[in-house]
Order: structure tokens, then C-alpha cells, then sequence
């Protein structure tokens, strides 16, 4: 018994936790070789989160997804048949566009309502100070809206005829408002010169444009000014950097050439190219600082 005794005393207490401490690694090796040779397919497989969600109507482009983006996005401004009375229209200056006048500020046709192309371009910069952009729209959503604008300003004035003039046929009221509203032939720019001349697009600025954006292009001087509806509205800030229609040299000639429909701003019986171009270029530098402040 002495004996037996001895040989257990003698055992190293070490040694056994160094084998239990092996026993426990080679279990847990041996638990994670199974675990990820029976569940390595579940991790090659592709997660559902991974893949990106399409909207199935961003892409379509029709009349009726133009509606209804329309009265999700724009009536509340613009009013549910597009005639500028939304529910917000009264609290908003520039108030919106009544479409059925067929006047829209920005364009790129001299008669009518603007191409599709630039209606939809219109909605994605916004119209400072009071039509946010609309980054958010997909091209198809888009391209729905300018056809959705388009209709409801020939309906507008199709019914406003026929309110005023009881026994015009809708037929009638239909041809008028298409000879009244549909695009006219697109804006052709006269060819830019071999040189802009800066001072004589200020001389031509302060004898046609000061009047009414003053001269240092801030346009506070003016309280009198009115839209097509008799709406106070102010003269640009040139100063701002914030154009409608866009910021180049083109947008700017564009606007020139065409006026501003609706409002007080008219076009040009008649300039030349060289007073355009330079005039143009003259009221971009008036954004001093600015990035619309470089010239072409």
C-alpha cells in the first residue's frame, strides 16, 4: 500500500494539465474541421442583401407613370390638373407655373412649350429660388414627368377654352392649344466669335440689362416688377452664381435670345453675335469668386 501511495505522490501535476490542455486543442481542431467542411457551401452562396433592389418602373417611360410621379412629387405645388394652385402655391414666391399659359421660363424653342428633353432637364436642376432639383428621379421617371407636364398643359387649356367659349367643340379646343403649346423648331446659336470682347458686353449690358438687374447685377433696385400674372417678382441676382437654365456662356446666350416667358425679362428685338456672345460672357463674370466666373 506504501508502495501504490508513493507512485500516484509521484506524478507530476504538470504533466497532466499539458495533456488535458492537448486534449481540449485537438477537440476544438477537430469540431472546426466538421463545422466548416459541412457548412462551407452555405458561406460560397450569395446573400440576398448583397444584390441591389430595382425599382421595376424606374425605367418605364408612358404617360401614366409620368401621372403618377406627377402627383407624388409636383402637385403639391403645381396643382393637381398642373394650373400652378397646389396646396403649397400660396406660401411659394415665384409662385409656380400655371402650365396651361404655356409660358415656361426656361427653354429652347422660341415658340411653345419646351422639348421634352429640356422639360425633363429643367426638373433635374430645379428652378431657384423655389423648384428644388430632383436628383432623385430615375431617366425613365424623368422622361414620364416632362411627358405628364406636356399633357396637362394642353388639357389646361383645352378646358379653359371651352369654360370661356361654350359652344367651341373639344376637337376645336384640342387643335388651338397643340398650335398654341407643341414645340416650336429648337433655338439655333449664331456661331461664337474669334474673340470675346468683355468691355463691350458691359456696354451692352448697361444699356439694356442694368435697367433692371442694376448695374452690378445684384437686382435690388427694382420693387415694381410683375410675372405674366401679375405676381410680384424680383429681378436675378447675377451676382449669386445661381442661373436658371444653367451656368455656361450657352445658357446664358440661350436665355438672352429667348428672354424669360412669364416674365418681365423680354427677348431682344435684335442683337448681333459678337453683343451676344460677349454680353453672355460679360454676366457670367459678374459671379466674381465664383466657379460660373470662368470664362470660356
Amino acid at each position: 500500500m506504501a508502495d501504490a501511495s508513493n507512485s500516484i505522490n509521484d506524478v507530476n501535476p504538470n504533466r497532466w494539465a499539458l495533456q488535458l490542455a492537448l486534449s481540449a486543442v485537438g477537440i476544438a481542431l477537430a469540431t472546426g474541421a466538421l463545422f466548416y467542411f459541412t457548412t462551407r457551401d452555405l458561406f460560397n452562396r450569395p446573400q440576398a442583401s448583397q444584390t441591389p433592389r430595382v425599382d421595376p418602373m424606374s425605367n418605364v417611360v408612358s404617360l401614366e407613370h409620368g401621372l403618377t410621379v406627377y402627383a407624388k412629387n409636383c402637385a403639391l405645388c403645381h396643382g393637381p390638373g398642373g394650373l400652378g394652385d397646389g396646396a403649397s402655391a400660396a406660401q411659394l414666391n415665384p409662385k409656380p407655373r400655371n402650365f396651361s399659359t404655356g409660358w415656361f421660363k426656361i427653354g429652347d424653342t422660341r415658340s411653345g412649350l419646351p422639348t421634352d428633353e429640356e422639360l425633363a432637364a429643367s426638373i433635374r436642376r430645379g428652378l431657384f429660388p423655389t423648384m428644388p432639383p430632383w436628383p432623385q428621379l430615375s431617366d425613365g421617371e424623368l422622361k414620364s414627368v416632362a411627358m405628364a407636364v406636356r399633357h396637362l398643359a394642353i388639357e389646361g387649356q383645352v378646358n379653359t377654352r371651352l369654360s370661356r367659349d361654350s359652344k367651341m367643340s373639344r376637337q376645336d379646343a384640342l387643335k388651338i392649344a397643340h398650335e398654341r403649346l407643341d414645340s416650336g423648331p429648337l433655338i439655333a446659336l449664331p456661331p461664337k466669335p474669334a474673340k470675346i470682347d468683355l468691355a463691350r458686353g458691359k456696354a451692352f449690358y448697361l444699356n439694356n440689362c442694368a435697367a433692371c438687374h442694376d448695374p452690378d447685377g445684384r437686382g435690388r433696385l427694382r420693387d415694381d416688377l410683375v410675372d405674366n400674372e401679375e405676381n410680384p417678382i424680383a429681378a436675378r441676382d447675377l451676382t449669386s452664381g445661381l442661373f436658371k437654365g444653367g451656368t455656361g456662356v450657352e445658357d446664358i446666350a440661350l436665355r438672352v435670345v429667348r428672354g424669360i416667358p412669364g416674365s418681365p425679362m423680354p427677348a431682344p428685338v435684335e442683337i448681333s453675335a459678337d453683343d451676344l456672345w460677349s454680353t453672355s460672357a460679360y454676366v457670367r463674370t459678374l459671379s466674381k469668386g465664383k466657379e460660373t466666373a470662368t470664362l470660356p
